[in-house]
């Protein structure tokens, strides 16, 4: 993006800008767990709701592997732009279909623009806050998380309980909302205006990428083995009814929300590398609870605990990424992110492969993450040190 096409748009405060960025990934919370909240009342097979489940993802991962060299050479307004254009447009069309291809399309689509929203905030929020990457990194995951818990609610009877198709066209609606200020708006302009993309991609030869993707696959893997598991874990292990047993998920998921929004706080104390072995350390004091708890109460203690370790790790680990790579923000948070969605993919696998071995067996999945966590970011550490020396 070139100086003459940003200058008619309007200089935003900086609180502005950091907002409307914030906003953008809170829609990509909502893309990302959209269809889980549609899919009990879609009238589809079984065969055809996972389909339907899986396809956002395929959207979401094909956008971050292609994005972050584009973000890096050209910018990310028009990339804004064009995500929440797709998604706009996909949520508002959804309500009027009434063929399945027709609604794989569209899922397609809003999981291409969600898979763009989710790397180009992580890279502007990175390139605007230089000193403070892993704050406005957590920050920006609580934003998330608060998208990811709308679609669900608005669903709910505490949130009024709306039908699929109100809820799209709210959506939808929102959506274009946040599109407004991000047209009007002059964004950062690209930090290698002009390069040639294949050029990008020559550090990616860099071991420490490598070890840092490492790092958010078993994070990744960990937290969506989790959500997708703890309500079940808690049935099985307990004499509990799966309403009661739902607790652990929705503590699962406040943690997480509550956890990146105080790791604000404690980075400022403890540091990058301390933040992220302090939270496999939580971790492992949630597991030790959940095999020595023998209540309700005890196991969604344990749910709560585990949330709170996991939430802090995968937006520190880019804030550490991005001090690194500082002039290739896009391309290397492209290449980790994508290779956290590849394990956030495999968790849920792996974790059904644990619990039917018995309902214990899956606190290996966290527990083996964290230890593996603590590895990688220790070989990280000194392998950063390294690249920053040569």
């Amino acid at each position: 993006m070139n100086q003459q096409n940003i200058t008619p748009n309007k200089r935003p405060n900086r609180t502005a800008l950091m907002f409307t960025i914030n906003a953008c990934m809170f829609i990509f919370g909502i893309v990302l767990f959209l269809m889980g909240a549609l899919l009990p009342s879609l009238h589809v097979s079984y065969a055809h709701a996972g389909h339907l489940g899986s396809v956002p993802l395929v959207g979401v991962l094909i956008a971050t592997v292609l994005v972050g060299p584009i973000l890096d050479a050209h910018g990310a307004k028009q990339m804004l732009i064009l995500a929440l254009v797709l998604i706009a447009g996909s949520l508002a069309l959804m309500p009027a279909l009434s063929a399945y291809w027709a609604l794989e399309i569209c899922c397609l689509a809003y999981g291409f623009g969600g898979g763009i929203l989710n790397t180009a905030t992580n890279v502007l929020i990175a390139d605007l806050n230089a000193q403070s990457r892993t704050r406005a990194l957590n920050l920006l995951g609580f934003f998330f998380s608060g998208g990811a818990i709308l679609a669900p609610l608005l669903m709910s009877t505490a949130g009024g309980g709306l039908s699929p198709s109100a809820l799209l066209r709210v959506l939808a609606g929102l959506t274009g909302a946040v599109l407004i200020p991000v047209i009007i708006f002059r964004f950062p302009p690209p930090l290698r205006a002009g390069i040639q993309l294949r050029k990008l991609f020559t550090v990616l030869n860099q071991p420490a990428v490598w070890l840092f993707g490492a790092v958010l696959i078993f994070e990744s893997g960990s937290e969506n083995c989790m959500f997708v598991w703890s309500g079940k874990f808690v049935a099985d292990a307990l004499p509990t009814t799966p309403a009661r047993a739902s607790l652990a998920l929705l503590g699962l998921g406040v943690a997480l929300g509550v956890g990146r929004l105080t790791a604000v706080l404690w980075l400022r104390w403890l540091g990058n590398l301390g933040t992220i072995w302090l939270s496999a350390s939580v971790i492992l004091a949630g597991i030790v609870i959940a095999l020595t708890g023998h209540s309700l109460a005890a196991m969604v203690s344990a749910m709560v605990v585990i949330g709170f370790g996991i939430s802090a790790i995968f937006p520190t680990v880019l804030g550490i990424a991005g001090d690194i790579f500082s002039a290739e923000t896009g391309t290397v948070f492209g290449a980790i992110i994508a290779l956290g969605l590849l394990g956030g993919a495999a968790g849920p696998t792996l974790g059904s492969y644990a619990i039917s071995h018995g309902p214990l067996h899956l606190l290996w999945v966290p527990a083996i993450s964290a230890v593996a966590i603590i590895a990688l970011i220790a070989v990280a550490a000194r392998q950063s040190h390294r690249t920053v020396e040569t």
